[in-house]
């Protein structure tokens, strides 16, 4: 058995801050290779949000290996801290077990601040990725509903624009036009005088009315009978079937077109409504996983604590008893 050979001290601070610096290194240089070795390994994170593949057998796994690689460097740099720390002479073997312990106790808890410092850059650049993809998800959502909505007015459009394809582009241009010209037209069309642009300027203004208000007045229906009339060898029976069947096709396609429409905004909304769901969804589903995330990491750093705090008491009986890793020993 080795002969003690212990450095004492007859005074001075209980905490040993040169021990306790000597083992916060190595705690956080062992704790940053198992990490490094454990990402090799594709055990770099604790995903508990169920975005990713890992099954259950692989969630456990990178849990317990996270909490075996913050027991293992704790208790490796409480054991340096208890090792080197200078034993006041006076102090008792509790006392020195306490003080020991403590001293243990503070390299974990330096640890700890050192590593959330390096860990910072870090986290900012994983919550500045988050919002990337945060922002990312509302500029997707939001193109989906102008995406939506431009084939509301896509489809608004084709349909009228197919619907309305023989009106002139002045009669749709200008409502106007149609109250102007019932003014100005006479009752009947004389088919021996009537202008025929004039005829065909004035049946497409009604026509184009029915369009947008899906109704016609009798004196246009007239009108419009006497001008088919007027430009066809069809009697006025005839003249007047060909003007209802016109009448009842417009307000048909404008029905169809208004259908197309309200049918375009109910799936725009519905595809706005799932974007609005899926992100809360997300967002509940992170907030649990964070929740989860963060007992599992408190609960592993108080068991690191623990750890230190042991280690150290170990490395301080060592220190007293003067024993040492038999491959550690000096053959000179």
């Amino acid at each position: 058995m080795n002969t003690p050979n212990t450095a004492t001290a007859t005074d001075g601070s209980y905490v040993d801050w040169a021990a306790i610096f000597a083992g916060t290194v190595v705690a956080v240089a062992i704790g940053l290779l198992l990490t490094t070795f454990g990402a090799a390994l594709g055990l770099s994170s604790i995903t508990l949000d169920g975005t990713d593949d890992s099954s259950t057998f692989e969630l456990i796994l990178t849990a317990l290996w996270l909490v075996l690689t913050l027991i293992a460097s704790y208790l490796a740099g409480g054991y340096i801290a208890g090792r080197m720390r200078r034993r006041v002479k006076s102090a008792t073997k509790d006392e020195v077990t306490t003080r020991d312990g403590i001293n243990g106790l503070t390299v974990w808890g330096l640890g700890t601040i050192i590593t959330a410092v390096l860990l910072s850059n870090a986290v900012s650049f994983a919550a500045n990725t988050a919002g990337s993809v945060a922002a990312g998800a509302g500029q997707a959502a939001g193109a989906v509903v102008q995406t939506a909505g431009s084939a509301v007015g896509g489809v608004a459009s084709g349909v009228a624009n197919a619907a309305g394809a023989a009106i002139p582009d002045e009669a749709k241009a200008d409502p106007t036009e149609y109250l102007s010209n019932q003014l100005l037209r006479p009752a009947q069309v004389d088919p021996n005088a009537a202008d025929p642009a004039q005829v065909a300027q004035q049946a497409a203004s009604i026509v184009a009315n029915v369009y947008r208000t899906g109704e016609v007045s009798d004196a246009d229906r007239t009108y419009l009978a006497s001008a088919v009339a007027a430009r066809t060898n069809m009697t006025q029976q005839e003249a007047q079937a060909r003007v209802d069947q016109v009448v009842t096709d417009a307000q048909t396609a404008r029905q169809q077109a208004a259908d197309a429409v309200q049918a375009a905004k109910d799936e725009a909304q519905q595809l706005a409504d799932e974007a609005k769901a899926t992100a809360v969804e997300a967002a509940r589903t992170a907030r649990n996983a964070g929740i989860l995330t963060a007992f599992v990491l408190a609960a592993a750093a108080l068991i690191a604590g623990v750890a230190a705090f042991a280690g150290a008491v170990h490395g301080g009986r060592d220190r007293d008893a003067g024993r040492t890793f038999r491959g550690l020993h000096y053959h000179g």
